[in-house]
């Protein structure tokens, strides 16, 4: 039986590694296959309510599908959802609706419900299936059919209303694993199904404490919580003294590089990371190669439908053929779940290597800061938080940026995150923030220069009530840590309701 395990596992491995070699990753293959989803989608929503109201039968062609259908953002497909949510048949597709996928609401508001048909959950299942043949090749040592696997979701199910199931799609995922999958991996369905955490994670090192667990998957913040408790548990230093051969990391929902040295710290070694751009909406970019140099690049999932509405001209959308590279797009998406012509509101950046059309995730619509046109990026925000960190050797946990007054003008506050009676020298910190932040964006150093904006200023605050945030929140299941608060209002009352008890240090 052992030996006959090894033969199939063998050639698992072998038709998981040629798997990918089958996806279109160039520029016309991928216009080829655009052309195929829009008929196929098309033919599947005929006689929907949507496919109805947007006049699909007008639409021949994956250009026209660009040119002349809307792009929706959720506030306008939220009455379609309610309406399957209440019962109602084909409204955005034909078949049953299997589950509603909550989103994170990590805005503050209601959690957004995106349902989900059969040839959805299957769309996700199949980019999983793609991401574990692009990493066997680019980590060609490693088989992931036989490794162990610590892969952290949500709970299965949160609720049923009207028979209909709902929860994250991590959760629902997980119920799903092949079982030639589930037996590395860990932890079982049963333990993501228990929902107080202090039980959770004592079931989860029950499970996987004696595995050798090579790779590890899900969203950072949860994954920092889970070593730390396990190194409590086991009174070790390191990850690496009780997983010695962790070496892979992927991730979802948030920037890596902010987590990243605190990660190999915990671990006792460097791990390779490996980002995927999936949402509740679909599993829209696969790893193209590993995080490095501060990048992540992603091919795009040829199963879905896209097209591009430039940032400074949102009255005309593209299609793969008329985008140029380098030149920041949001993207939209249409989905098997009858979400046609979808805004993300998330911006990306194509380039074409070796013929690969591969993109980068830039940021999100409306975020980043902007209080004189200096127009700082998130991605800026984030370098300049992490190279003050390098360049202070202060063990910064965490910030928020918003808006301040400051003796009349606008200025940058940076809510930072130290551990408690921490020594730090305000001042000096916000000096090299203001600083860092001149190097990094030409636009802030003139309106500085010009005195247009006021210096940085730094409040310190406790890692304790970071932790208390994050723990009063992580039975969402894909909670993600807010940075950046546009204006002053929405930060006090962000601070006011969810960190109000935290004094400051300084």
């Amino acid at each position: 039986m052992f030996a006959m395990d090894s033969v199939v596992q063998g050639l698992g491995q072998k038709y998981l590694k040629t798997y990918s070699n089958h996806m279109s990753v160039k520029r016309r293959d991928l216009l080829n296959k655009q052309e195929a989803n829009f008929k196929s989608l098309k033919r599947a929503l005929s006689g929907t309510r949507i496919y109805n109201d947007l006049r699909l039968s007008h639409i021949h062609t994956y250009e026209e599908y660009v040119a002349h259908v809307p792009v929706y953002g959720y506030d306008d497909y939220a009455p379609y959802t309610d309406m399957i949510a209440a019962g109602h048949k084909n409204i955005l597709f034909k078949d049953k609706v299997e589950y509603f996928g909550l989103s994170s609401g990590t805005s503050g508001k209601d959690s957004k419900r995106v349902p989900y048909n059969e040839k959805m959950i299957r769309m996700f299942l199949k980019s999983q299936k793609r991401i574990a043949s692009k990493l066997s090749t680019l980590e060609p040592d490693m088989n992931f059919l036989k490794v162990g696997r610590l892969t952290f979701g949500s709970d299965p199910y949160l609720y049923s209303q009207n028979d209909i199931k709902y929860g994250y799609i991590s959760g629902i995922l997980s119920t799903r694993v092949p079982k030639a999958l589930a037996k590395n991996t860990f932890p079982s369905r049963e333990v993501l199904a228990i929902s107080n955490w202090d039980r959770k994670i004592e079931m989860l090192m029950t499970e996987s404490l004696n595995q050798d667990i090579q790779v590890v998957s899900g969203i950072p913040t949860y994954l920092i919580s889970i070593f730390e408790a396990i190194l409590k548990k086991t009174g070790k230093t390191y990850i690496n003294e009780i997983w010695p051969n962790l070496k892979v990391f992927i991730y979802a929902a948030t920037p890596i590089k902010q987590y990243q040295e605190r990660i190999n710290r915990l671990v006792g070694h460097e791990l390779n990371y490996y980002g995927v751009y999936a949402a509740t909406e679909g599993a829209i970019g696969l790893p193209y190669e590993k995080f490095q140099n501060g990048r992540q690049r992603y091919l795009l999932n040829p199963d879905l439908l896209y097209s591009l509405t430039p940032i400074h001209d949102a009255t005309k959308n593209l299609g793969l053929h008329e985008i140029a590279m380098g030149v920041p797009y949001y993207i939209n998406i249409g989905s098997p779940n009858g979400l046609i012509h979808y805004s993300m509101k998330d911006v990306i950046t194509f380039e074409e290597i070796n013929g690969d059309l591969v993109f980068e995730f830039v940021g999100r619509k409306s975020t980043g800061m902007n209080l004189a046109a200096e127009k700082v990026s998130d991605n800026e925000i984030l370098d300049c938080y992490l190279a003050t960190k390098n360049l202070t050797n202060i063990d910064l946990r965490h910030f928020f940026l918003s808006p301040i007054l400051n003796e009349g003008k606008a200025s940058y506050l940076w809510t930072l995150f130290v551990p408690a009676h921490s020594e730090v020298n305000t001042e000096e910190l916000a000096q090299t923030l203001d600083l860092e932040m001149q190097k990094l964006n030409g636009d802030y150093k003139d309106c500085r220069d010009i005195s247009v904006l006021g210096p940085a200023q730094v409040c310190l605050k406790s890692a304790d009530y970071l932790q208390k945030y994050f723990e009063q929140n992580r039975s969402r299941g894909q909670f993600k840590m807010k940075t950046t608060f546009e204006t002053a209002e929405e930060y006090l009352n962000f601070m006011r309701q969810n960190i109000e008890h935290g004094e400051t240090l300084q």
